[in-house]
């Protein structure tokens, strides 16, 4: 049968290209996932400023531990604000035998200001005590070494960039606001760095650092021809003991490339953020493509019932028969997949330069290809295609000769595989529903991660279902059909017979309105919360921000004393982990809450009591953690430091700004710069706000050159090309799935088109009218179109309800007008495009010649 398959694919190759296109795109969408999840798990940064280190020493993920037994879980989090170790510990690695010096560094956030063609700009750059220069190692190009407080070393292109020499004085911007410091030396190191760097003295380093006694990374120097792996070894003995079930943020040893995950926070955050993206949108994919391949094989095997049974009549027998199916889908799998996944290598590519420009990613971040992706990817959709081939093979073998024809003409009902598939249907169906319901009472980010499966299960029943519900819908219009004349009499009895036959059509818009809904508009309904919460709860007429790592705490005070100005806050932004390990944005304001500034909405308690360890939280992330206020919660921060802080607030706009709300003072040293994120201002009521946003920009260019002062509603701006930046990856997945879709229901449109010459050309032989058949067509898919997006909109809506109650605590849907009209015209748009113009085509062979088309 091999030598069948594969003529029947060489002489009619038309009726494999449907299936070549689904299986090419699964296998190239599968091999871009593959290959950036791969490059992530072997991504490890460059090690630049710790280049020289034979190990470091950090903290930089907190453990987290759930169950017991043989349930035990550990997750590790980055943390992103970075980890401390104690700088005593430096003393007991450098006893460990084979370690030469140990070096305790910390990084400072730093600006300067310099020209750039002529224009003045503010540049950024790391500060570090001059010790910390050994680990890369930077050496004296000119000048000395900082002796005292108040002397700093650049680095040679920093230097170069402002134009000072040893001897000269900069303004640096630093944690407790801007200082003059006298340049002592110029240091060149190995090779250009990503961020410039400054070097202080150990003790002024380690002050501005603010957090005395530890340091963020210990660079260990080891002695000639100690071996990297012996060295780690040693000073893991060393390191402070802990059980496998005990959580926290622990030190830990870095050697060789794993440096650079040390080197740069960015290097350890872009890094969970591919693996993140790759695996969820691969499994998507995957399990769309399961449907997508299945669907677009189960209708070709449908379509060649008649071959099928003329290879009976010749003597072919079902094994046969079904060993050739199963050979013409492997077939068709490799040479789609082989031609797929180079264009997912290619795709591979431009999406990691996309990563790269939107700054999700550093530059260091490079494709890692090996043999494993494309292999799987290709041997994947090889597999499913296989399985659908082999599965639809086995009721076409069944057929016998003499029943092809009337099988083709009218189906048979109620079989054993008919009562199956209701069954199966049903089942489906009945766990959808409930999974529904269990998803409107999860917590937000469990929720969202059961959007795709709730999506799968509910599109899943009603393909299993599409005949029924397509009888239902033909005994529901029959009657206006048939007020329609001929042609809606002639569309009644071809759905009514035909509905087994139109199921994969059906699910091929199911889905596509199922998937465009609920995942599109997932994310529209969640934008537009978040703005609206913005826009309500921002009561400052003036916000000062900054291009830079941070505002000094001394840019409030500067705006407070200003005239026309009521009151200023400054506000922190950050991370806290709960106990569970579970990831929620946090923000701190002055004591006693925003002062005028921001309107949380609180629902209960009051934010005036935001002193010391206390934190207010939104009505979501209370719900999941099951606190109130007068409860405490527990969790850590950002930088993996211990939170027990008492509840004193519930408030309704946790979206639109922050899951958390602490008082400045308690998050701050919490953060790696330690500086403020923005400062709201309030004017005066009456006061020109022009006159106010003019002093307070001369004011704050003082304290901070790189700080610039905005409106409420440039503000605003800002926030909504931020939010349209986060949410630009989980866009491209959505839309890369939908085409994926589109391009799967137009092919299963078109064959099941093409597939009614026969029919078609007996009607015409019959009497029946081009314009008629026309017409007929278009009201069956007008029906089949409204039953789509009747269920597909159903799909949508049972999936978006709980998504979007379980993130934004509302159940309020925004679906935007342009978004109604892409899913409902779009839809349109696909099933008649899909199905008229290939029946166009039809129509134009003569009725006796389109009897005998075979092709």
């Amino acid at each position: 049968m091999t030598r069948v398959a594969w003529r029947m694919l060489t002489q009619h190759p038309m009726r494999a290209v449907a299936t070549f296109v689904a299986l090419f795109y699964g296998a190239a969408v599968l091999t871009v996932c593959g290959v950036l999840l791969e490059s992530a798990l072997r991504y490890h940064g460059v090690p630049q400023h710790y280049a020289a280190a034979t190990a470091v020493v950090a903290a930089t993920d907190l453990t987290i531990v759930q169950g017991s037994g043989q349930d035990l879980s550990v997750n590790s989090n980055p943390l992103p604000e970075g980890g401390r170790v104690s700088s005593g510990l430096a003393v007991r690695i450098a006893a460990v035998p084979g370690v030469r010096r140990v070096v305790p560094d910390v990084t400072v956030p730093v600006q300067l200001a310099g020209a750039h063609g002529g224009a003045a700009v503010i540049l950024g750059a790391s500060g570090h005590p001059w010790s910390a220069a050994a680990l890369t190692p930077f050496t004296l190009q000119a000048g000395a070494a900082p002796a005292s407080a108040g002397q700093v070393v650049l680095d040679a292109a920093l230097a170069r960039t402002t134009g000072t020499r040893p001897g000269q004085a900069v303004r640096l911007v630093v944690p407790d606001g801007v200082h003059t410091f006298n340049v002592t030396g110029i240091a060149q190191g190995p090779a250009p760095l990503r961020e410039s760097v400054v070097f202080f003295t150990d003790a002024q380093a380690e002050a501005l650092a603010g957090h005395p006694g530890t340091a963020s990374v210990l660079g260990v120097i080891a002695d000639p021809g100690v071996r990297a792996g012996t060295l780690a070894a040693a000073i893991r003995a060393i390191l402070p003991a802990h059980s496998a079930a005990a959580q926290g943020v622990f030190p830990s040893v870095y050697t060789g490339a794993d440096r650079g995950l040390v080197d740069s926070p960015a290097v350890a955050n872009g890094k969970v953020l591919v693996i993140a993206v790759s695996s969820t949108f691969g499994g998507c994919a995957f399990l769309i493509a399961i449907l997508v391949i299945s669907g677009t094989v189960g209708l070709s095997v449908q379509q060649r019932h008649r071959d099928i049974a003329l290879l009976r009549a010749i003597a072919a027998t079902r094994r046969q028969v079904r060993r050739m199916l199963l050979i013409e889908a492997i077939v068709v799998a490799v040479l789609a997949g082989a031609a797929g996944v180079w264009a997912g290598l290619a795709s591979a590519g431009w999406l990691r330069g996309q990563f790269v420009s939107q700054g999700f990613v550093p530059v260091s971040f490079a494709l890692h290809v090996s043999w494993l992706p494309p292999v799987a990817a290709a041997g994947a959709v090889a597999t499913v295609a296989a399985i659908a081939g082999w599965i639809a093979g086995l009721r076409a073998s069944r057929i016998r000769p003499a029943e092809a024809l009337g099988e083709a003409a009218v189906e048979r009902r109620g079989r054993l595989a008919d009562v199956v598939r209701a069954l199966l249907g049903l089942v489906a169906l009945a766990g959808g529903i409930v999974l529904a319901g269990v998803a409107a009472h999860l917590t937000a980010s469990a929720a969202a991660g059961t959007a795709i499966g709730l999506v799968a299960d509910l599109v899943i029943a009603a393909a299993l279902l599409a005949p029924w519900l397509t009888r239902i819908a033909v005994a529901v219009c029959a009657g206006g059909m048939r007020r329609l004349g001929v042609p809606g009499r002639l569309a009644a009895a071809n759905l009514a017979a035909s509905a087994r036959r139109l199921s994969p059509v059906l699910s091929a818009l199911v889905l596509v309105v199922a998937l465009g809904g609920s995942l599109w508009f997932l994310q529209t309904s969640i934008q537009h919360a978040a703005l609206q919460q913005s826009r309500a709860g921002l009561l400052a007429d003036q916000v000062i921000s900054t291009t830079g790592p941070g505002l000094p705490p001394s840019m409030t005070q500067a705006a407070r004393h200003l005239s026309g100005v009521a009151s200023s806050v400054g506000v922190v932004r950050s991370t806290l982990f709960s106990s569970q390990g579970d990831e929620y944005t946090a923000q701190g304001v002055g004591t006693g809450g925003p002062a005028g500034t921001l309107d949380l909405g609180t629902v209960s308690g009051s934010l005036s009591g935001l002193r010391g360890d206390t934190v207010a939280m939104d009505t979501v992330t209370a719900g999941d953690l099951h606190l109130q206020a007068g409860s405490e919660f527990r969790g850590w921060f950002g930088d993996g430091a211990r939170a027990i802080l008492r509840v004193v607030a519930i408030y309704r706009r946790g979206l639109g700004f922050a899951n958390l709300t602490l008082p400045a003072q308690v998050l701050r040293p919490h953060t790696a710069a330690g500086l403020d994120s923005l400062v709201l201002v309030a004017d005066t009521p009456g006061t020109d706000h022009a006159r106010v946003r003019a002093a307070l920009t001369q004011a704050v260019h003082g304290v901070d050159p790189a700080a610039a002062v905005a409106t409420s509603g440039g503000y605003q701006a800002a926030i909504n090309a931020q939010i349209a930046q986060n949410t630009w990856t989980i866009h491209v997945s959505v839309i890369v799935l939908l085409v994926y879709v589109v391009i799967a229901a137009l092919n299963t449109l078109t064959m099941a088109a093409l597939a009614r010459r026969t029919e078609l050309a007996i009607l015409r032989l019959a009497g029946a009218t081009r314009r008629q058949l026309l017409r007929m067509v278009r009201i069956e898919q007008t029906m089949l179109l409204g039953l789509a997006l009747l269920a597909g909109g159903a799909i949508a809506a049972l999936t978006l309800i709980p998504m979007v109650k379980g993130t934004t605590g509302t159940a309020t849907l925004y679906i935007p007008p342009g978004g109604w009209l892409a899913v409902i015209g779009g839809t349109i748009l696909l099933g008649m495009a899909g199905t008229l113009l290939p029946i166009l085509r039809v129509l134009r062979v003569p009725p006796i010649e389109a009897i005998g088309h075979q092709e």
